[in-house]
């Protein structure tokens, strides 16, 4: 393992240090070399010439050697299954706590001159998980979102931060000033920025407080998590779209939220891009350092949903469903199915009708189909092909935020 670190860096110093940081993750039991290594990774890219760029390759085999020797004072003479077992202990005690960082019963927000109206939210997010909203456009999402950050203020209800013990329905109410020092919100439209990346980073660092070394050491990490080591020296206008979401993540995340609210962040990104995204932010709300959670909106429903530990939904400003993702679905009455088809909706009809057929819609792209419960996906499908139906595509929303909005 080691040789093969070592020539690793020697062949191709690039992917060499991706190759000697997954080995400090994994052996360095010194943070400090953990830190080392994610440092000289960014060092290397930055560096100007050849000259310098030898430098950092030698740095990175020395420390080959130092992860090796403090890898050896801790273990002594264990076996590497007790090393092992130590480690997913370390692992277990590490694992990041559910606690509750934001809480609210009953709230609301009306809007006078609209007579739009928010009302009723109870919700719970919590340290480590992901909570999904979704809504047609101008249900509330983003009043929701707002609320939250403290960019507007709720008429009903309550709202609290458990973690630091600020409450609404207090006397003194909830100090934002102290409250928005957790919060990061990364809105729909990105603000545009001035000048590199890096100095964006570093100054978002140091006006939270983040200085010298551990400035260097928080901003090498988050650009490392979110793999913007080669762009640090662009400008705003240089990024593509997702980059530059990324970038607004790195700039939220960079001075360690407990809670990020992320509006619609995959609008505007291609379907690789949006899968990056949403893994960045599945790893995030895990992370072991400091786990946060996450509330993020978006129209692309089965995505979130794949990520997202709970769902809330808001119909007309009310919420419709609010739970774990499993637990979408357990009370439907009938089971939903989207089917792409060039037969027509009649022919169809007459198809289906020996399944007790509830409804058949089309919902521009697909037919929304709903049948009884012991209808399957499966029986539903056998008897379409044997009508020698021509199946473009096919999904089971049956027990996804999808089929609220049938």
């Amino acid at each position: 393992m080691v040789d093969h670190v070592s020539l690793g860096i020697e062949a191709d110093p690039k992917e060499g240090s991706t190759l000697l940081m997954g080995f400090a993750n994994t052996y360095a039991l010194d943070s400090r070399l953990r830190h080392s290594a994610l440092i000289l990774r960014l060092n290397y890219t930055k560096a100007p010439g050849d000259e310098q760029r030898r430098r950092v390759l030698d740095e990175m085999l020395d420390l080959v050697g130092d992860i090796v020797e403090d890898f050896k004072s801790g273990t002594g003479a264990e076996p590497l299954d007790r090393a092992i077992e130590q480690a997913e202990q370390r692992y277990q005690d590490m694992a990041p706590q559910r606690d509750v960082v934001f809480g609210s019963e009953d709230l609301g927000k009306t809007y006078p001159k609209s007579g739009f109206r928010l009302r009723g939210v109870e919700l719970k997010l919590r340290l480590g998980e992901i909570t999904g909203v979704g809504g047609e456009n101008g249900n509330g999402k983003t009043t929701l979102f707002r609320l939250v950050a403290g960019d507007l203020l709720h008429d009903q209800g309550s709202m609290a931060f458990p973690l630091l013990k600020q409450e609404s329905n207090t006397k003194k109410g909830i100090d934002w000033v102290k409250v928005k020092e957790e919060i990061a919100y990364v809105p729909q439209e990105l603000p545009k920025v001035y000048g590199t990346l890096e100095e964006n980073l570093q100054y978002e660092a140091a006006i939270h407080g983040i200085l010298g070394e551990d400035n260097l050491r928080e901003v090498g990490f988050i650009v490392e998590r979110l793999s913007l080591g080669e762009h640090l020296e662009k400008c705003w206008s240089e990024l593509s779209g997702g980059f530059k979401l990324r970038f607004a993540l790195a700039r939220a995340l960079v001075w360690r939220p407990r809670l990020l609210i992320v509006d619609e962040p995959l609008a505007n990104l291609d379907f690789k891009a949006q899968q990056v995204v949403l893994k960045d932010l599945r790893n995030l709300a895990d992370g072991l350092r400091y786990p946060m959670s996450v509330l993020i909106s978006s129209q692309h429903l089965h995505e979130v949903e794949a990520i997202a530990d709970r769902i809330l939904f808001l119909e007309q400003g009310r919420v419709k469903f609010n739970g774990l993702v499993e637990q979408m679905g357990e009370q439907r009455r009938f089971n939903t199915y989207e089917l792409g088809t060039d037969c027509e909706e009649q022919e169809l009809r007459g198809y289906l009708r020996s399944l007790n057929l509830h409804q058949i819609q089309h919902s521009g792209v697909a037919y929304v189909i709903t049948v009884p419960l012991e209808v399957t996906h499966r029986e539903l499908l056998q008897l379409l092909l044997s009508e020698g139906v021509e199946v473009e595509y096919f999904r089971d929303i049956s027990r996804s935020i999808k089929q609220l909005f049938h």
